[in-house]
C-alpha cells in the first residue's frame, strides 16, 4: 500500500499546527478525532500517543502488527518533522503497565481484559523466532477478540517491533502439556534466550 509522499508531508504540516494543543490537551476529543481522521486518510489504522519522558509525548504510527503495513508506517515516520515535545515512533513501544486495559469485542462492548494471570509456553526455532501457546481468561469476546487481545498484551509486553520480528505463531490453548510462564515474564524470557 503506497500513499502520495505530498500527502504524507501534508499530514505533518497539520500535525506541526496541533502539536502544541496536543501537548497541552493530549486527550482532548475534538484533537484526538482530527488526528485519527489524519491518519486514516493515510491509509493507517493503528496509532496511539502517551507521555514520554520530561512532559514530552510520542506518537505512533504502526503497522498494527501487520507486516504489510510496515513499508508504508516506517515511511511516514521517516519524513516526520523535529516537532518541539514530540517523538516519532514506527512501532508502538512496550507499555509501563500491569496487563490491565479496556477494548472493544466484537459487538462493539467496551470490556475490562486482565492478562496478569496468563501464561505461555515458547518454542524456539534455529532461527531465533518463536511460536507461542498461551492460556487466557476472562476475556469476554469470539475468537477475533481473544486473538486481538492476545496480540495487544504481547505488544505491550515486548514491543510491537519484537512481537513482528520474532513471534511467527500464536496459538491460545485450555492446558499446557509442560511447565507454563506467567505472560508478564515474557520479555526478560525472550531476552535471557537470543
Amino acid at each position: 500500500m503506497k500513499t502520495n509522499i505530498d500527502k504524507i508531508n501534508s499530514f505533518w504540516i497539520w500535525f506541526q499546527s496541533v502539536a502544541d494543543d496536543l501537548l497541552k490537551h493530549p486527550t482532548n476529543e475534538n484533537l484526538i478525532s482530527l488526528l485519527n481522521a489524519r491518519i486514516t486518510e493515510l491509509g493507517v489504522s493503528a496509532w496511539e500517543i502517551g507521555p514520554w519522558e520530561n512532559n514530552d509525548y510520542f506518537l505512533v504510527i504502526s503497522p498494527g502488527l501487520d507486516i504489510n503495513q510496515l513499508p508504508l508506517t516506517q515511511q511516514i515516520i521517516d519524513l516526520a518533522p523535529i516537532c518541539n515535545g514530540w517523538h516519532f515512533l514506527a512501532f508502538k513501544p512496550v507499555k509501563d503497565w500491569k496487563g490491565i486495559w479496556d477494548m472493544k469485542n466484537e459487538w462493539d462492548k467496551t470490556i475490562r481484559v486482565n492478562s496478569t494471570n496468563w501464561e505461555y509456553i515458547l518454542y524456539l526455532f534455529d532461527d531465533g523466532t518463536f511460536d507461542i501457546d498461551i492460556k487466557i481468561d476472562g476475556v469476554d469476546g469470539n475468537e477475533n477478540t481473544r486473538y486481538a487481545a492476545v496480540h495487544f498484551a504481547l505488544a505491550g509486553y515486548l514491543g510491537e517491533e519484537v512481537v513482528m520480528q520474532l513471534i511467527l505463531n500464536v496459538k491460545i490453548v485450555d492446558s499446557f502439556k509442560g511447565k507454563a510462564t506467567s505472560l508478564k515474564h515474557i520479555k526478560k524470557h525472550i531476552e535471557s534466550i537470543i
